[in-house]
């Protein structure tokens, strides 16, 4: 099964780097959840988190450096690449039966969250 857990969190990346939101969406469990806990954005729901990756602004591309996975659980590390600017991300992937059921997302850069343009994202209070 972890097997399956390495292949699934690589073809989430290969899929949205190929902008295949269809076969994306098909990776995404209804009811993810989404969450960055440094800025406090999270998504409820896998439609959400589908749509957040959809518009993200810029031409993107993510590479994956670091893959550790196990049955249910998966540490990947990128290299998020936006023009010239390559950002350091570390995602925490949750699967069961054979979906994405829950990702957390760390950057270890500070900064603040870009606009988003999508409804889906919120934002806890202080």
């Amino acid at each position: 099964m972890s097997e399956q857990s390495r292949a699934l969190i690589q073809r989430h990346w290969n899929l949205a780097n190929a902008r295949d939101w269809s076969a994306f969406a098909q990776l995404l469990h209804p009811g993810l959840l989404y969450e960055v806990p440094q800025t406090r954005e999270y998504i409820e729901g896998g439609q959400g988190y589908l749509e957040m990756f959809s518009t993200w602004p810029g031409d993107w591309t993510a590479s994956v450096k670091h893959l550790v996975y196990e049955e249910a659980k998966a540490v990947c590390v990128i290299d998020f690449v936006v023009g010239a600017e390559v950002i350091t991300g570390i995602s925490i992937f949750e699967v069961s039966k054979g979906l994405i059921t829950r990702v957390t997302d760390y950057w270890p850069e500070p900064y603040e969250p870009p606009a988003r343009a999508t409804p889906h994202m919120k934002r806890r209070p202080e």
